[in-house]
């Protein structure tokens, strides 16, 4: 058999559109943003709170340990190679 004539096919565009979309991390970098959006609302609610509660003290608290958790998955995790 004569492999020097074997030529490589190009895969077709839904695969190199899905390999540029897993590269770039999408969803990961829309999650962060939105958590970012989310946290901001969350604290500017809270901080208009004229006297806020125990039970909403502590909503706010697991936002932001939501938040640390999470920026802490997205920093340590790395796109496939």
């Amino acid at each position: 058999m004569d492999r020097s004539t074997t030529t490589v096919e190009q895969g077709s565009w839904y695969n190199t559109a899905a390999s540029s979309f897993d590269r770039w991390r999408v969803f990961p970098r829309l999650l962060i943003t939105l958590y970012g959006f989310a946290f901001y609302r969350t604290t500017e609610w809270f901080m208009t709170l004229p006297d806020p509660t125990n039970a909403q003290s502590a909503f706010v608290s697991v936002i932001v340990g939501a938040g640390a958790a999470w920026f802490g998955l997205y920093v340590g995790s790395t796109s496939k190679k």
